[in-house]
């Protein structure tokens, strides 16, 4: 079936695969036969092959006088392949069957047949080759269907289907191509397949393309007897270039050879699999795999360490207050004092917190600093053994505790420091003579993302004693070993205290305020909830976009000290939750400034306009605002991460009632304004608050003018806030 008139040229091949070789071994087939073309079906290899079948009234090739092919499968443990049996007796004719695809998870399967067998049985020379399909259906074979576009007057074979099975790729001598056979491609849709196109002089070439197939990442494998291959039939592979392909280059040896080299498989990653070929007189199926040199660049290992230490900064005068400081560490553990040692369980992102604590409650009065720690371990191989071993007995290690996240691991390589080596992830090995030993562990697997085959390798130096000699055969180790096998030396990793989001920095000009409650609905500041703590202190009204809710403060004071009292107030008034909050001063700006601040100056920052030109009791604005509120449009288009706060002011003139209520719907009115021009509402929150935050003298004309205002507050959505511990 695979004889084809073909001449060659024999030239050597340069390949340009700077690291990367080939490790090319013959798949030991008990009986032998004439064996090519395999495909992988999960662990399943099926392949053709020219076999006797006991029996069986045979047919032969009137030319070779061989017998035709069949479909025949073995499986396959990574190293060994199981005895041959015949695929399916339902797909078994006198001629010759295959070579196949599989696809719809092995339940479907295209091969390749001689057309006659489908009409009735036939030895004729000049039969033609076609394509067919059968389903697997409650264990059982069906019919086969032959292709559409199967033709008496040439050959159509070789099928690969693609991963999702939407494209067929196969080999054919029908006219109109670039030579004796080329590689051609049919889409499915509703309708069956589509008519099949010739994919082109990137793959196709006026020689012959023949056994096409597609790996699991879009790589086309395929067999060309072109010129400047090594042999006969080569090897060559085409990457996609968006719906067409790269030019198609030859595989270098081992892979290709003197002989014919047809029936490239390959399992998911792309970096092992199967082929077949003649160099050793007789088809036969080869396994490979793509590797790199292993023990190079070895790194010694390191321990993952997981203790840190956090040291006292510069905290607040909290004088004879009965407070206390105290560490949140962000795994459920706490501890007492200005500084802390702490050992985490294992890797993970953790809030760490420093927190001012009322002795008589336990509630948080104050949060001094806040800091995410992210712990990671090691990327590297980790080699998990004792430090010292005995001779003369099987030791085991292990490298289940390597952690390389970038990288889809495969295969695990010792080199045990005494001339042996060996393989997997978990290994025993027994030293003969004590003495100290280098042991090195190659970790091989493919870099996400990528084909690129990457070797990480690490070592460790263990200390063999001779047994029942140097001491008691017991185990023995240097260091503590925790039940995950993960080594501990307690060695603290000091995090400078400047990497902390600290709530009041040196010399800042804050004040303080007690929060006593917070909200994503907004409350009314006469809501029953604030009426008996309204006799004392004025509810304060603000909006954290960042936490995205509504916060009601009391009180406002320049040291914590000053505050204590308001916070003993407010929890007698059973706001549990109440908490000591640094107000910083605000980064106000001008309007004309802000195409001139980047993200971390827009961030938090406050603009002010005191130009906007209301209708008198109304929520309309002048068309003179509008070039104003353009740049603030402007500002938005080009920071899509930036959130605005419309914040409406009124004076003190009217009821407090009636100027709440006018600021909101001028808010509103604002940010109607920003959404018509584009900006997302999601950006936006209009927030009204009347009379309630003057910042001038309502007493006075020009004092009046100023408190009549609007205010941009700008933040950063990146920015995010860390959630208080409660």
């Amino acid at each position: 079936m695979r004889a084809l008139p073909l001449s060659f040229l024999l030239l050597n091949a340069v390949s340009a695969w700077a690291q990367e070789s080939y490790v090319v071994t013959p798949v030991n087939l008990t009986p032998m036969g004439q064996d090519y073309a395999p495909v992988l079906v999960d662990s399943t290899v099926v392949m053709c092959s020219l076999r006797e079948r006991d029996g069986i009234v045979s047919y032969r090739d009137a030319t070779t006088g061989d017998p035709f092919s069949d479909l025949y499968s073995f499986t396959w443990d990574g190293k060994h392949a199981g005895t041959p049996t015949l695929f399916s007796e339902a797909l078994t004719t006198p001629l010759n069957d295959g070579p196949a695809s599989f696809c719809m998870k092995g339940t479907t399967i295209c091969f390749t047949r001689n057309q006659s067998s489908a009409k009735g049985k036939s030895n004729k020379t000049d039969d033609r080759l076609g394509l067919f399909f059968s389903a697997l259906i409650d264990g059982k074979w069906t019919v086969p269907v032959p292709f559409d576009y199967n033709s008496g007057a040439y050959n159509i074979m070789h099928p690969s289907f693609s991963s999702d099975g939407q494209h067929l790729y196969f080999a054919s001598d029908m006219p109109g191509g670039q030579g004796g056979t080329d590689i051609y491609r049919s889409d499915i849709d509703k309708d069956g397949w589509g008519i099949p196109l010739n994919i082109g002089t990137s793959v196709n070439s006026e020689a012959n393309e023949l056994f096409p197939s597609i790996a699991s990442n879009g790589n086309l494998y395929f067999s060309s007897n072109r010129a400047g291959g090594l042999g006969k039939l080569d090897i060559l592979q085409a990457t996609t270039a968006g719906t067409n392909w790269n030019a198609a280059t030859l595989l270098p040896a081992p892979i290709n050879s003197f002989g014919n080299d047809i029936g490239h498989t390959t399992f998911a990653s792309d970096r092992s699999g199967f082929f077949s070929s003649d160099r050793e007189g007789s088809d036969r199926i080869y396994s490979f795999r793509r590797t790199v040199p292993l023990f190079v660049d070895c790194a010694e290992q390191q321990d993952n360490n997981y203790c840190y230490s956090f040291k006292e900064p510069d905290l607040q005068t909290i004088g004879e207050l009965p407070l206390h400081y105290e560490w949140n560490l962000g795994d459920g553990s706490k501890e007492m004092g200005g500084s802390a040692q702490h050992c985490y369980k294992g890797p993970g992102r953790y809030i760490v917190e420093l927190n001012l604590v009322d002795n008589a409650t336990g509630h948080i009065f104050f949060n001094e600093a806040t800091y995410e720690l992210a712990i990671d371990d090691v990327h590297q191989g980790y080699i998990t053994c004792s430090d010292s071993l005995r001779t003369g007995r099987d030791e085991i290690l292990d490298a289940i505790h390597t952690h390389l996240p970038d990288q889809t691991t495969e295969e695990y390589h010792w080199d045990f420091g005494d001339g042996h080596f060996g393989e997997g992830s978990t290994i025993a090995h027994d030293w003969n003579l004590p003495g100290e030993y280098l042991v090195k562990l190659a970790v091989l697997g493919v870099r996400n993302g990528t084909e690129r085959i990457e070797a990480h390798c690490v070592t460790k130096r263990i200390n063999v004693i001779k047994r029942f000699v140097d001491m008691l055969d017991q185990p023995i180790a240097s260091r503590y070993m925790d039940a995950g096998g993960t080594t501990h030396d307690f060695n603290f990793q000091s995090l400078p205290f400047d990497q902390f989001s600290m709530t009041v920095q040196d010399n800042s000009d804050v004040r303080f305020s007690v929060e006593i409650f917070s909200s994503k609905e907004r409350l009314s500041l006469n809501d029953t909830r604030f009426a008996e703590i309204r006799k004392f202190y004025p509810v304060f009204e603000r909006y954290d976009a960042v936490r995205g809710e509504y916060t009601y403060s009391v009180g406002k004071a320049e040291s914590l000290a000053e505050m204590y009292e308001v916070y003993k107030k407010v929890m007698e008034y059973n706001f549990l939750d109440a908490e000591v909050v640094a107000i910083h001063p605000e980064k106000v700006t001008d309007l004309s400034a802000l195409a001139l601040l980047n993200d971390q100056d827009l961030n938090n920052s406050v603009v002010r306009a005191s130009t906007v030109l209301f209708d008198n009791g109304k929520a309309t604005f002048s068309d003179a605002f509008a070039p104003q509120l353009d740049k603030v449009l402007a500002l938005m288009k080009e920071h899509q991460q930036l959130k605005v706060v419309v914040e409406a002011h009124t004076d003190a003139v009217g009821s407090n009632d009636s100027n709440f209520k006018l600021s909101q719907l001028r808010a509103q009115s604002i940010m109607d304004y920003l959404t018509s021009g584009g900006a997302g509402s999601d950006r936006l929150v209009p927030v009204g608050h009347g009379e309630n935050h003057p910042i001038a003298d309502n007493a006075k004309a020009d004092g009046r003018a100023q408190n009549r205002r609007v205010e941009f507050r700008l933040v950063m959505q990146e920015e995010q806030a860390y959630e208080r511990r409660k």
